[in-house]
C-alpha cells in the first residue's frame, strides 16, 4: 500500500510538473513573443524628428545684410552721407546696411558727361549681387540717376535725405519686405499691400500661356504669327529671370468667345462718330468667361495668362474708362488691364478706316501692332512676377531699358522678396507639419519624409546665415531648395496612410482575438509561482488565510 501511494504521488508530481511546463511555455510564447511581436507589427513607423529645433524656428531672425559703397569727391561729404544713411536704416526691421565710403578723384569724373562714360567709371568698382554703388558725379543734371546696373549717380548738391528716399522706395523696399514677412507669418494681423496682392505666389516653376482670341472668325481675319512673337520677345525676357524659376511658354488660339458684358456706346469728340466704353469696374467680369476656356489648369504650376482679345467692328473702337471717368489711353488702338495673380488682357481695336470701308459680307483683316502688344505684355509680366513699380520722385530719373533685359538692381530686389517669401514659407510649413505629426500619433513618418524635413530645416538655417553674411545669390538658391523640400515633405502621400485607422479601432479589432487566449495564461501564472516558489506562496496563503479567519461570513470581525 505504501508503494502504491508513493507511486501515485510520483505520478501526480510528474503530471503537475508537465502542467507547469506547459503553462510556462504558453506564457513565454504568448507574453514573451506574441505580444511584443503583435505590438511591433501593428505599431506605426515613425522616424524621429527634431521637434525642438523646428519649434525654435519661431525665433529665427531673417536679416538682409546689404553692402553699399559710397564714393564722393570729398572726405567730409562721404562721411556725412554714410552717417545719414546708416542712421536712416538703423531701425529697419529686415535690413542691416554695411556702408563703406571712399573718396574718388575729380579727374575721373570731370570728363564723364554721358551715362556710358559714367558706367566706365563705375565698372572699376567690385560689386556683388545685391550690392550697390552710390557715385557722386559732377556733370549730372538730375539729383539722382539710377543706372541699369547696381549704381546710383548723384550730383554734388544732392542731399542725404534724397538718397535715403531713393534707396528705400526704389531699391531696398524695406517696408514692403517687412510687411511681406509679417503677413505670411500672421495673415490675420497684417494685410498685404498692392504689390504683394498683385505678385504671383512663390513657385519653383510657372506656365506662361499666351492666348489670342478671335470672337468672330467669319468677320475678323487676324494676320499675326503668335509663335514668332513668343520666341523672339517673351521667351528671351523670361530667360533673363531664369534664376528665379523655370518658365514654360505656351501659346494658343481661341475662337467664338464674345465679351460677357455689353459696352456702353458714348459720343466721341467728333459729333458724327461714337465709340464704346468699358468701365473699369466691370473688367473682372471679362476674366471669368476667359478662365473657363483657356485650359490654364492643365499643369500643377501657377499659370500666368496673357490674352490678346480682338474687338470686332460692331463694338469698335472700345476704350476702358477709369473710375474717375477718363479714358485709360487716347492715342492707341491697344487697351489693356491687369488682373492680380492671374494675368493681363490686351484689347486690340481694328482701325476705324478698315471697319468703315469693309462690306458686310467680307472679313476685316487686322494686323496687330506688335510693338505695342509686346511692350504691354512685358510691362504686365514685370508686375506679375514682382519687379517693383517705381513711383515718381522729384529730381530722380532712371536710365531707359535697353532691349528685353531687366535692370540688375530690379532683379536683386526681386531676389530679396523671393528669398524672404521662400524662407518664411518653408519655416511655417515645417512648423505646421511638426504640430500635425505631434497631435496625430498614427500618421506614418517614413525615412523619406523624415530626411526631407531634416534637410529643409538645415537649408533654412544655411540660407538665413548666408543672408546675414550678404551673399544674396547663395541665400536665394538655398531658400528655394528649402521651400521645395518642405512642400514635398508636407504633401507626401505616405502621411495619409494610416490617418483613418486610430488606436482605439486597432485595439477593438485585436482584443477579441487575444483575450480568450490570454485569460487562461494569466490565471496559470499563479500555479507557476506556487510551483517554483512554494515558501513564498505558503506564507502568502497563511497570511491571507489568517486574515480570512478573523472575519465571519458577512465580512465582519469575529468575537472570540
Amino acid at each position: 500500500m505504501a508503494d502504491e501511494a508513493e507511486n501515485v504521488n510520483q505520478d501526480s508530481n510528474v503530471d503537475e510538473k508537465y502542467r507547469v511546463y506547459a503553462s510556462v511555455s504558453f506564457a513565454v510564447l504568448l507574453l514573451g513573443i506574441g505580444v511584443p511581436l503583435w505590438w511591433h507589427t501593428t505599431a506605426v513607423p515613425r522616424v524621429a524628428l527634431p521637434y525642438t529645433r523646428i519649434n525654435e524656428l519661431s525665433q529665427l531672425d531673417i536679416r538682409i545684410t546689404t553692402r553699399i559703397t559710397l564714393a564722393a569727391l570729398s572726405h567730409a561729404r562721404t562721411e556725412l552721407l554714410a552717417r545719414e544713411i546708416r542712421r536712416a536704416f538703423a531701425n529697419a526691421e529686415i535690413y542691416q546696411l554695411n556702408v563703406e565710403h571712399q573718396v574718388i578723384s575729380n579727374n575721373l569724373l570731370a570728363s564723364a558727361f554721358t551715362y556710358h562714360e559714367l558706367e566706365k567709371v563705375a565698372s572699376t568698382f567690385d560689386l556683388d549681387v545685391g550690392g550697390l554703388l552710390l557715385l557722386e558725379a559732377t556733370n549730372l543734371k538730375d539729383a539722382v540717376l539710377v543706372g541699369s546696373n547696381r549704381t546710383l549717380y548723384f550730383s554734388t548738391e544732392t542731399s542725404a535725405a534724397k538718397l535715403v528716399q531713393v534707396l528705400s522706395e526704389w531699391i531696398l523696399h524695406d517696408k514692403s519686405l517687412a510687411l511681406t514677412k509679417n503677413a505670411l507669418a500672421e495673415p490675420t494681423v497684417y494685410s498685404l499691400d498692392e504689390e504683394n496682392r498683385r505678385r504671383f505666389p512663390v513657385s519653383p516653376a510657372y506656365d506662361v500661356l499666351i492666348t489670342l482670341v478671335n470672337p468672330d472668325p467669319e468677320k475678323l481675319k487676324i494676320v499675326w504669327n503668335l509663335r514668332t512673337m513668343t520666341e523672339e520677345y517673351i521667351q528671351p525676357f523670361l530667360d533673363e529671370l531664369s534664376i528665379l524659376s523655370n518658365f514654360s511658354v505656351k501659346s494658343q488660339w481661341l475662337y467664338l468667345l464674345p465679351l460677357d458684358v455689353n459696352p456702353r456706346r458714348v459720343p466721341d469728340s467728333s459729333p458724327s462718330r461714337r465709340h464704346f466704353a468699358l468701365r473699369e469696374s466691370v473688367l473682372p467680369q471679362l476674366v471669368t468667361p476667359l478662365e473657363k476656356k483657356l485650359a490654364s489648369q492643365v499643369s500643377l504650376h501657377p499659370c500666368i495668362n496673357l490674352v490678346v482679345y480682338t474687338v470686332p467692328c460692331s463694338n469698335a473702337p472700345l476704350h476702358i474708362y477709369t473710375r474717375s471717368g477718363h479714358k485709360s489711353r487716347t492715342d492707341s488702338n491697344v487697351e489693356a488691364f491687369l488682373s492680380p495673380r492671374w494675368g493681363g488682357v490686351v484689347l486690340i481695336n481694328p482701325p476705324s478706316e478698315t471697319c468703315d470701308d469693309a462690306r458686310e459680307d467680307e472679313a476685316v483683316t487686322i494686323v496687330p501692332e506688335e510693338t505695342a502688344v509686346v511692350g504691354t505684355f512685358l510691362a504686365q509680366l514685370r508686375l506679375l512676377l514682382g519687379i517693383p513699380e517705381t513711383k515718381p520722385i522729384d529730381g530722380v530719373t532712371t536710365v531707359p531699358l535697353v532691349g528685353l533685359k531687366s535692370r540688375d538692381w530690379e532683379i536683386d530686389s526681386l531676389l530679396r522678396f523671393r528669398t524672404v517669401e521662400q524662407l518664411t514659407s518653408a519655416k511655417l510649413t515645417l512648423q505646421s507639419l511638426s504640430r500635425l505629426l505631434k497631435e496625430i500619433s498614427n500618421i506614418v513618418i517614413t525615412d523619406v519624409v523624415g530626411n526631407r524635413i531634416k534637410t529643409a530645416l538645415e537649408l533654412v538655417h544655411e540660407s538665413a546665415e548666408y543672408l546675414r553674411r550678404g551673399d544674396l545669390e547663395r541665400s536665394f538658391v538655398l531658400s528655394k531648395e528649402a521651400f521645395v523640400t518642405a512642400e514635398a515633405a508636407f504633401s507626401d502621400p505616405t502621411l495619409l496612410a494610416l490617418l483613418y485607422f486610430p488606436e482605439d479601432q486597432k485595439y477593438a479589432v485585436y482584443i477579441p482575438l487575444f483575450l480568450p487566449a490570454m485569460i487562461p495564461v494569466l490565471l496559470s501564472l499563479k500555479n507557476i509561482r506556487r510551483y517554483y516558489f512554494p515558501e513564498k506562496s505558503s506564507k502568502i496563503e497563511k497570511r491571507t488565510g489568517r486574515r480570512e479567519s478573523k472575519n465571519d461570513e458577512d465580512g465582519k470581525p469575529k468575537i472570540e
